[in-house]
């Protein structure tokens, strides 16, 4: 994918969604191209890796500020509603061709809830999925404008760190895990001012929630001590500009695991 590309695929999905863009937060690996195309210095070389799916954050709770959902809004702007397993309520996506690659919408909320935490919830229209530790990623965002003038919410990037590094041990894939631990680093080294501000929130906001902090730890050291040379190589692939080292790599997390 291009940067104009990129740049169509986010202003459309936030067109298509009108007013409730105001309460939807991205997330997920779209965040790191909303912090390269909108929010760091563009002369900086180095793109991330691509994606096409859009984690789109939405509180359990919200205003009911349209008389159509955002269900409603996505179908109209022609996304297909797509049904992912025999959850009740299922898992669902919202996919639709933008700019010559097939994107994929899918909706996360968090888990802050006493019973049913995994169970998925309709919320505005669509379901959501619960996601553990999101309350976070909720709360603490950054506005961001399209270059054609849209507006919409992205995680913050310490906060984006924060959860990966606490959550991509539950991942089923390996390499999602990977593109985790890439985006980690990416966040964190690649940015150049904003990646210090980066760091510095995260620094902040590891200090607000310790707990959360020593499992970040820990996941991260259980990761160093049983990767293997293959697992570095895998991880070193995951960025396309060759940058990515095993010794940048562990710079950067002593770094933020200090």
């Amino acid at each position: 994918m291009t940067f104009n590309q990129e740049d169509k695929i986010i202003s459309e999905f936030l067109e298509s969604i009108g007013p409730w863009r105001d309460f939807v937060v991205i997330g997920g690996g779209f965040a790191l191209f909303i912090y390269k195309l909108y929010l760091s210095d563009p002369k900086l070389k180095n793109p991330p890796v691509g994606t096409r799916d859009i984690d789109s954050l939405i509180s359990r709770k919200i205003p009911e500020i349209s008389k159509k959902n955002i269900q409603s809004y996505l179908q109209e702007a022609g996304f297909m509603h797509v049904f992912k397993d025999l959850d009740d309520p299922a898992t669902e996506a919202y996919v639709k061709d933008i700019a010559g690659a097939e994107v994929e919408i899918e909706f996360l909320t968090d888990d802050s809830v006493r019973n049913n935490k995994e169970k998925n919830v309709v919320i505005a229209g669509v379901v959501a999925q619960p996601l553990s530790y999101l309350t976070l990623s909720l709360q603490t965002t950054l506005k961001f404008q399209t270059y054609s003038k849209i507006t919409g919410n992205v995680v913050t990037p310490g906060a984006w760190i924060f959860h990966k590094g606490l959550t991509f041990t539950k991942r089923k894939s390996s390499l999602k895990i990977l593109k985790d631990l890439y985006g980690i680093w990416y966040v964190a080294s690649q940015l150049g001012e904003f990646s210090d501000h980066a760091l510095d929130e995260f620094n902040v906001l590891a200090k607000q929630h310790p707990k959360w902090f020593k499992t970040f730890q820990k996941n991260l050291k259980n990761w160093f001590d049983d990767a293997s040379p293959s697992d570095w190589s895998k991880l070193e692939a995951q960025d396309p500009s060759g940058r990515l080292r095993r010794l940048n790599f562990e710079q950067i997390i002593k770094k933020i695991t200090k």
